[in-house]
């Protein structure tokens, strides 16, 4: 079943005038130990069994739609671009070429060719937008789920339907898939209207500078994620991860086991070698350049602004969203990390450089609400 994307993303065209914001963009780090980063997961999606299909809505009036949803921007605000030519005073890191070429920057106008690209950092509400954005707004959604039911053989592309979800058949959620995603043009077919990875580096490989894609994600504290993370894993018995449930966290640190600076890793494609400063600088610029930036501990209004920003509109109002918000999906209550602890020294000697960049993604959220005329509940 061809299924033509029924959400285009709008235009959107910041002018550079009145109120600018400085980003601070030199930050002083140490140098840190690398290891291999750990295993990606994929989130359980508590899919419904029933296969009824989506009604159609007419393309035109989503399209329409969009466009004036889009408008909605504050055109008289934007932001600062630090000067970067030559002989300027400061000097651009040089990002990851596919993402330089593949990501467009978030200022730029969005086209009917671009592709919405959700970085899936594990246990930080990537579950939750995913649903959000299936169930609420009934969005095509390139997921894991499309490499299941044998879906991972098709050798042509196409979209089918599960429970009140619509799914592209691929899954690029590991390189593998990633690959397949490629091979069959899922970028050019314009059949997703978002697509979710972990993949921050190999993901942009997926488009190109036509089909380009448009990188958004939702930023949660590295030391309550790995938390978070490892307290999943001892119950997610559904995980293809073994070893959890018979290990404390700290005996698990100090094995040398979790994630170090796992999402630095990702954005600059370094798994194993030894992170620098340099890395870290890097990683901030693909986030100020080419992210539009959510929070987990600010979700109604980081959704409010990706839906601005790519002119969406849910059709069912804000019941799903607020049912969804309140309940969560795919949550795992676990004990808090004491500030001072064995657990929390040992994960900030290894995480130090994804906790300053997370601060950064902090600092980024502020700055972009300029972008945004979101007026919602601030928690």
């Amino acid at each position: 079943m061809m299924h033509k994307r029924r959400i285009k993303t709008s235009l959107f065209a910041p002018v550079l005038i009145s109120a600018v914001v400085l980003f601070n963009i030199c930050v002083t780090i140490t140098t840190t130990v690398a290891t291999p980063i750990a295993q990606d997961i994929a989130d359980e999606e508590g899919l419904s069994n029933n296969n009824s299909l989506i009604q159609e809505a007419s393309k035109d009036a989503y399209k329409a739609r969009n466009l004036r949803a889009g408008r909605r921007l504050q055109e008289d605000t934007a932001l600062y671009l630090p000067d970067y030519s030559e002989g300027g005073a400061l000097h651009a890191p040089a990002i990851p070429r596919a993402i330089a070429e593949n990501i467009a920057m978030i200022t730029d106008p969005i086209t009917p060719e671009d592709t919405a690209f959700f970085w899936h950092i594990p246990k930080a509400g990537g579950s939750t937008v995913k649903a959000y954005y299936g169930k609420c707004f009934h969005l095509v959604e390139a997921t894991q789920i499309g490499g299941l039911f044998g879906h991972d053989q098709d050798e042509k592309i196409d979209v089918f339907p599960r429970g009140d979800y619509l799914y592209v058949n691929v899954d690029p959620s590991t390189p593998q898939g990633l690959e397949h995603a490629k091979d069959l043009g899922l970028a050019e077919s314009g059949l997703a209207d978002i697509v979710f990875t972990s993949y921050a580096h190999g993901g942009s490989k997926l488009f190109n500078p036509v089909h380009r894609g448009r990188f958004f994600a939702i930023f949660r504290h590295p030391m309550e994620r790995a938390a978070s993370l490892f307290y999943y894993r001892q119950t997610a018995t559904w995980e293809k991860v073994f070893g959890f449930s018979s290990t404390t966290f700290e005996d698990f640190l100090h094995k040398g086991r979790g994630e170090k600076n796992w999402m630095v890793r990702l954005l600059t494609n370094k798994f194993t070698e030894k992170l620098s400063g340099e890395d870290l600088e890097v990683a901030k610029e693909v986030l100020r350049t080419r992210c539009v930036i959510g929070l987990m501990d600010q979700m109604e209004e980081s959704l409010e602004r990706f839906n601005t920003y790519f002119g969406w509109s849910s059709p069912d109002g804000d019941d799903c969203k607020n049912d969804l918000l309140h309940g969560g999906v795919n949550r795992n209550p676990h004990p808090k990390i004491e500030v001072g602890s064995e657990v929390w020294n040992l994960l900030y000697e290894q995480n130090e450089l994804d906790i300053k960049l997370y601060e950064y993604a902090q600092v980024l959220f502020e700055e972009q609400r300029a972008l945004f005329s979101y007026q919602g509940t601030q928690r």
